[in-house]
């Protein structure tokens, strides 16, 4: 799965002429979309781990000893002339073929808690963004042929954002449908966000908003050798900004993206290390907003423009601790560039986070 929340950042901000406070509490929402849906993100991911170690083959289990004297090589006619493995098959211990591979189950379950931090900067102010997220997941092995999987993930986030002179407190939620068969998936998210503003040494705050987006995702995963695989990805965004509630809509936006992400699998000890790093760009093809000084009663004006290219990356490790526990740990970045309108400036964001998973 990729994101894209960062279009309507760039309109937002050349309207910071006329109303400061409330572009810079549209811009953090945007922000707070991203957060939320890099949450998904880490989730799929989180939940596509578990279903890989049920791709083993069957029979490639590691044979056991057990009885079987009578499949046993040893020629009693020659008894000094074969090997000491020969003598022992002949009391009854030879090695067993290897057993089967357990079938997989049928349902799969997960519960994921994540942290997270993040930092943007737009137009010379700055916002910081702890957050906190809680997801559930639940897979249905089997859904067209034995092996492919459909997954259902329903996520919830606490955004806590501060600004120059505002607080801002975010709810959000997301509900995304993922299909895995072999090496190709696709995903499916809407994500959804409200945001109220507080203002802070006796300023004025702006007023409650919210925000919804859509997200679609195709992807196909390609082995190569020594446990690395690459991934490539793309999809598309829709975005839409609104007053509290969903009330009246003052902006939107319609982004594609294209990336990859290259990983491998190792052990240490009895853990399993999963190592990953992920890359796209993206292109804002569409985006307009009511600019925020609009006279009320007067026709509101609206903004069209070209933000030009953008481009985010990750790197991640994932540990599979038990076949039931895992965590993880993120780092992410990202940049618009090559932006068009004058007055426009870069919006960078960089962050971490941190989450465990327990599934069953």
């Amino acid at each position: 799965m990729t994101l894209s929340r960062t279009g309507i950042v760039a309109t937002l901000a050349i309207t910071g002429i006329a109303g400061g406070g409330a572009t810079q509490a549209k811009a953090d929402m945007v922000l707070e979309q991203y957060i939320n849906l890099n949450a998904v993100q880490n989730v799929l991911w989180s939940a596509k781990a578990p279903l890989q170690r049920w791709g083993m083959a069957p029979g490639s289990g590691t044979g056991v000893a057990a009885f079987s004297g009578e499949r046993s090589e040893f020629d009693s006619r020659h008894p000094f002339e074969q090997s000491v493995w020969h003598a022992f098959d002949a009391l009854g211990y030879a090695k067993a073929p290897p057993m089967a591979a357990a079938p997989p189950p049928t349902w799969l379950y997960g519960v994921n808690v994540i942290g997270a931090i993040d930092e943007t900067r737009s137009g010379g102010v700055g916002t910081s963004a702890p957050s906190g997220t809680v997801a559930v997941d639940v897979t249905k092995i089997g859904i067209f042929t034995t092996s492919d999987a459909l997954t259902f993930v329903a996520t919830g986030t606490g955004i806590w954002a501060h600004t120059f002179g505002l607080d801002i407190n975010t709810s959000a939620g997301a509900g995304t449908l993922a299909y895995t068969n072999g090496g190709f998936s696709a995903d499916f998210t809407t994500s959804a966000t409200w945001s109220r503003p507080s203002a802070l040494n006796g300023g004025v705050a702006p007023a409650a908003s919210s925000s919804i987006s859509y997200t679609g995702n195709a992807q196909y995963k390609y082995d190569l050798p020594y446990k690395f695989y690459i991934e490539p990805t793309i999809g598309v965004t829709y975005t839409e900004l609104y007053t509290a509630n969903f009330g009246t809509k003052t902006g939107d936006s319609t982004e594609f993206h294209a990336g990859a992400r290259i990983g491998t699998e190792m052990m240490w000890m009895t853990y399993k290390i999963q190592p990953q790093i992920a890359g796209q760009v993206f292109k804002n093809v569409s985006q307009s907003g009511i600019l925020a000084g609009a006279v009320p009663g007067l026709p509101v004006a609206l903004v069209s423009t070209d933000a030009g290219l953008g481009a985010r990356g990750s790197g991640r490790i994932n540990v599979i601790w038990t076949p039931n526990f895992s965590s993880f740990l993120d780092v992410h970045g990202m940049g618009l560039a090559g932006m068009k309108t004058a007055g426009f400036v870069a919006t960078q964001t960089i962050g971490g986070s941190a989450g465990i998973r327990y599934s069953w």
